[in-house]
């Protein structure tokens, strides 16, 4: 089910499982980009069976409005005032590639409204010239596009990666990441053009975190490793769920 939810003067599109109820958890999913639309549905599909998932559109992408407001801390803060709009006390939060960080930074806002996150094929906390320089040469290098060519509000894509680089350099990040006690699964593709060193070193910073590194697949593992994908995500609720009984 589709709902707009009004911010200010911007309309944000968001939709629910059709089938949401209160005996499963509540996840948000946001997508990576940044700068592109709706892109998790497949997720959704994967991952219904255990939880009410929400998907939203950041403004600027899609059906949601265009503003001009696109930086990290404002997709963060909409992201909270989507939990308020659903009425939902707490939830997990999964975030892809650059909405990772959204998922990320979002709990370290507001950890006690957050169950767990999921990091897949997040950037980690870095702003690094050998990273983007071994992107830049694996994209060169690959025979065939990893997806698609989506579209993309190139004005959403250069405030978001500006506004990210500008958050990372906050003085007590670091030690806040490290002192954020929900549980944390990452997961990464071994295939993925881009490094995966900033992912396992913020693997090894977070105090209750689980690495996951799919052997054969690249930065969209709902494409390539959709069953396994499924099984780690579903095992992963399954183990907390056990350990809350």
């Amino acid at each position: 089910m589709e709902y707009y939810i009004e911010i200010g003067s911007s309309k944000i599109w968001t939709n629910i499982s059709d089938n949401a109820n209160k005996d499963k958890p509540y996840i948000c999913l946001c997508g990576g980009g940044p700068g592109i639309g709706d892109s998790l549905e497949e997720i959704d599909n994967l991952i219904n069976s255990r939880f009410n998932v929400i998907r939203f559109e950041q403004r600027g992408c899609g059906r949601s409005t265009e503003d001009f407001n696109y930086t990290l801390e404002t997709v963060i803060e909409d992201v909270e005032k989507i939990r308020q709009f659903y009425q939902i006390k707490t939830w997990y939060v999964l975030g892809h590639s650059w909405g990772a960080s959204v998922a990320l930074f979002y709990a370290l806002k507001y950890t006690k409204s957050c169950d767990g996150v999921i990091y897949l094929g997040g950037m980690g906390i870095q702003n690094d010239n050998d990273w983007s320089e071994e992107f830049s040469e694996n994209a060169k290098n690959l025979r065939q596009p990893e997806i698609d060519p989506p579209h993309i509000n190139y004005d959403v894509l250069n405030m978001g990666l500006r506004s990210h680089n500008n958050y990372i350099k906050q003085p007590m990040l670091l030690r806040n990441i490290a002192d954020l006690n929900i549980p944390v699964q990452v997961i990464y593709g071994k295939k993925d053009i881009r490094p995966m060193w900033p992912a396992v070193q913020l693997s090894n910073l977070l105090p209750n975190c689980n690495l996951v590194i799919l052997e054969n697949c690249n930065h969209f593992p709902w494409i390539q490793e959709a069953e396994k994908l499924k099984v780690v995500i579903l095992n992963w609720i399954d183990s907390l769920t056990k350990l809350e009984q």
